[in-house]
């Protein structure tokens, strides 16, 4: 409630803070301030743009800034593609855009700076649609088609699609499950109601817009559940232990809590050779792993926990912070930090480390006493 409240205020103090403000100029891009203070991408705009206008735009937003109707014939040719720009809004971490092509239609075009330069991703939609700035974060694009929302993010170069809402249910997608949206929100937690597998929606760049499932139902049937597991431990309670060989003698890698997802890359008897995530790699007992639609009645057992204050680092409010991940279970081990905002649950134990792992599927490791149960 107090961040709810806190992005309030920002959205009511915004137009008072005055158009000089609100954006700067810098080598012939404009760059429009958030609400929090922070610089959006760079606008690159034409030679010939009368900053003058600046002085009347109506530039509204807190996250995710609006670009005025007045300015949009000034927008560079380098982000337009010379297509007819329609709207234009900015983030700390892209540039959306609706352009009109003759031949196409309407196009979303995604842009964001590099060391090269602009960047710019062009996805033919093909029919007209509208941005929802009012419900999306830094980093995604929703797009209202047909009272239907699409929900993408940038990543890396490409497109991800990440929800879609229809109005009746909506669909969430991870990079290797699907899931009712609706049926997550009710559930407890951890990865209750995702259908591990491939499918063609992490990289949607090049997928023709056509293709963009509608329904839960409808994704389900592009989903390839081949290979793919979750540790079912009989006693929920128990763990799974992921060893260095065939053996039970194996060197011990951790042990997984039931519903952690592994893609099976090889069966040797009573033993499977596994992957987690990106990189963690081993072998588990096939007695303890199940399938398809067994694998749909395994109940999650990852234990629900937080990050203690005192571990919490550049922290905003009480819901959000960063804090540190180590890329081993040891403290001399390199370590990353991961943002509240992200998704991300334990799946294990090693020694006195919790296994983790986001939406991203890196799996990473952080000391026990660093996470807590919370107060509720």
């Amino acid at each position: 409630m107090k961040k709810l409240l806190a992005l309030l205020m920002i959205w009511l103090l915004l137009p008072i803070a005055g158009a000089e403000e609100a954006y700067t100029m810098q080598d012939g891009s404009l760059i429009l301030m958030d609400g929090a203070g922070r610089k959006c991408q760079p606008i690159a705009m034409k030679s010939d743009f009368p900053e003058a206008l600046l002085a009347d735009a109506d530039i509204s937003g807190a996250i995710q800034l609006n670009l005025p109707e007045t300015l949009l014939p000034y927008v560079s040719d380098e982000l337009t593609g010379g297509e007819t720009l329609t709207a234009l809004y900015c983030t700390t971490e892209l540039i959306a855009m609706h352009t009109v092509d003759a031949a196409d239609g309407d196009v979303l075009r995604v842009a964001y700076r590099t060391n090269l330069g602009n960047y710019v991703i062009r996805k033919v939609i093909g029919a007209p649609f509208s941005f929802d700035r009012y419900h999306g974060s830094a980093a995604s694009i929703l797009l209202c088609v047909d009272e239907i929302t699409y929900c993408m993010t940038c990543e890396n170069g490409y497109l991800t699609l990440r929800e879609v809402w229809n109005g009746a249910g909506g669909i969430g997608i991870k990079r290797h499950a699907i899931y009712d949206l609706q049926a997550c929100v009710e559930s407890a937690g951890g990865n209750a109601g995702f259908r591990y597998g491939n499918h063609p929606y992490s990289d949607v760049t090049d997928l023709p817009f056509a293709e963009f499932p509608t329904t839960y139902e409808e994704a389900m049937q592009h989903l390839d559940r081949t290979n793919w597991a979750v540790v079912n431990n009989p006693n929920p309670a128990d763990r799974l232990y992921l060893r260095g060989k065939a053996s039970k003698e194996g060197r011990n890698l951790g042990k997984f809590y039931n519903r952690t997802p592994v893609y099976v890359d090889e069966i040797r008897g009573e033993w499977a050779h596994v992957t987690i995530g990106r990189n963690l790699s081993g072998w588990m007992m096939t007695d303890y792993l199940a399938f398809g639609e067994d694998a749909d009645k395994v109940e999650c057992a990852f234990p629900q926990l937080e990050v203690r204050e005192e571990y919490r680092l550049n922290v905003a409010d009480e819901t959000t912070y960063e804090f540190e991940v180590l890329d081993e279970p040891k403290k001399s081990a390199p370590y990353t930090r991961w943002h509240s905002g992200d998704n991300w649950v334990v799946i294990g134990i090693k020694g006195n480390y919790y296994i983790v792992m986001n939406d991203n599927e890196n799996v990473c490791y952080i000391p026990q006493s660093h996470l807590w149960a919370g107060n509720g």
